[in-house]
C-alpha cells in the first residue's frame, strides 16, 4: 500500500461522515428503487444503489474478524505458551472497521464526494435501523411504505419473473403467499415504529400511493427533511428522472409487462388479482396496521 493511501482514505472518511446521511429503507417491491432514482436526480443529494451493509458486508466481516481473534489467541497461547500475547480486534474495533467501509462505499458511489446529502437505498435497511442509527447517529432514514396487498401481488410477479430465470419459487399459490406478506408487513412496520419512536426527528415515511398521485409535494417535503433545495424545477428533473415512460423505454405506466423488473408502474392492481378470500386473509393479519397508514379502502 502506498504510504499516503491510509491518510488519503481517512481523509474521505472524514469528508462522508461530515456530510448529511441517510439510508432508504422499506419491503421489498414498495417504490424504493423509483424513490431513489427521483432523491438521486436532486442536484445536492447522492443515492446510486444498494450498499446491502447490514445483511451482506456486516456479517462477513465479524467472520473474518473472529477468525483474525481465533488465529492470534492460538498463536499466543499454544505456540507462544502466553510468554507474549498480542490484542485482538474488539467490538468498538469491528464497529470502527465497519462504519469505515461503509463511509468509504458511500464515498465511492454516485455522486457523493461532489454534494452535501449522501445516502444508501438498501431495503433491508429495515431490519436494521437501530443499529444504523447507534453507528451514524445523525444520519436520517426514509421508510418507502405500500399497501401490503399491492406488495404482495408485485412480489408475487417479481418472483415468478426470478422463477423463470432460474430461482427456485418458495410459494406454490398466491394464496400461501397472502399472509406471509400480511405478517412481514406488519412485523416490518413494528421494527419501523419503535426506532421512529426513539428518533422521530430523523424518521420519515412515504407512500409510493402519495409520490404517485401528487409528486411534486412528497418529493419537496422529503428534501425539506433532507435539509436541500426545494425549487420547481428541481423537483421536475427528479420526477422526470423517475417516469415511468422512460425507465421502461417508452412503455406508459399501467401496461403490463411481467418480464420487466417495472412490471405496471401504479397502485390498486392487487384488485385485479386478489379473491376475497386473498383479502380477507390480509386483513386478518394486518387490518389494524393498514388503517393506521390510510390503507381502509
Amino acid at each position: 500500500m502506498p504510504a499516503n493511501d491510509y491518510a488519503d482514505q481517512q481523509r474521505i472518511i472524514d469528508e462522508v461522515r461530515a456530510k448529511q446521511l441517510f439510508f432508504v429503507c422499506g419491503l421489498p417491491k414498495s417504490g424504493s428503487t423509483w424513490l431513489q432514482i427521483q432523491l438521486h436526480a436532486h442536484p445536492e443529494v447522492s443515492c446510486a444503489g444498494e450498499g446491502h451493509f447490514l445483511t451482506y458486508l456486516a456479517p462477513r466481516l465479524a467472520e473474518a474478524l473472529n477468525k483474525y481473534n481465533a488465529y492470534v489467541k492460538y498463536k499466543s497461547h499454544v505456540v507462544l505458551e502466553d510468554l507474549v500475547s498480542f490484542p485482538t480486534l474488539d467490538e468498538a474495533g469491528f464497529r470502527f472497521l465497519f462504519a469505515s467501509a461503509v463511509l468509504l462505499q458511500l464515498a465511492a458511489s454516485g455522486k457523493a464526494r461532489e454534494v452535501r446529502v449522501v445516502g444508501d437505498k438498501t431495503p433491508d435497511n429495515l431490519e436494521h435501523l437501530a443499529h444504523l442509527a447507534t453507528l451514524f447517529p445523525t444520519a436520517k432514514f426514509i421508510h418507502a411504505l405500500r399497501d401490503p396487498r399491492d406488495c404482495t401481488i408485485s412480489a408475487w410477479f417479481h418472483n415468478l419473473r426470478l422463477e423463470a430465470k432460474g430461482a427456485k419459487p418458495k410459494f406454490a399459490t398466491l394464496a400461501a403467499f397472502v399472509p406471509f406478506v400480511a405478517r412481514n408487513w406488519v412485523e416490518a412496520i413494528g421494527r419501523w415504529e419503535r426506532v421512529a419512536a426513539a428518533v422521530p426527528a430523523r424518521c420519515t415515511v412515504v407512500r409510493y400511493e402519495d409520490l404517485v398521485a401528487r409528486p411534486q409535494v412528497e418529493l419537496a417535503r422529503l428534501f425539506a427533511y433532507l435539509g436541500v433545495g426545494t425549487d420547481a424545477a428541481a423537483i421536475a428533473a427528479c420526477i422526470a428522472a423517475g417516469d415511468f415512460a422512460r425507465l421502461t423505454g417508452g412503455r406508459a405506466a399501467g401496461v403490463e409487462d411481467r418480464g420487466s423488473l417495472l412490471r405496471r408502474g401504479l397502485p390498486g392492481d392487487w384488485r385485479n388479482h386478489f379473491t376475497s378470500a386473498d383479502e380477507a386473509s390480509c386483513r386478518e393479519i394486518a387490518a389494524g396496521v393498514m388503517a393506521r397508514y390510510g390503507y381502509t379502502a
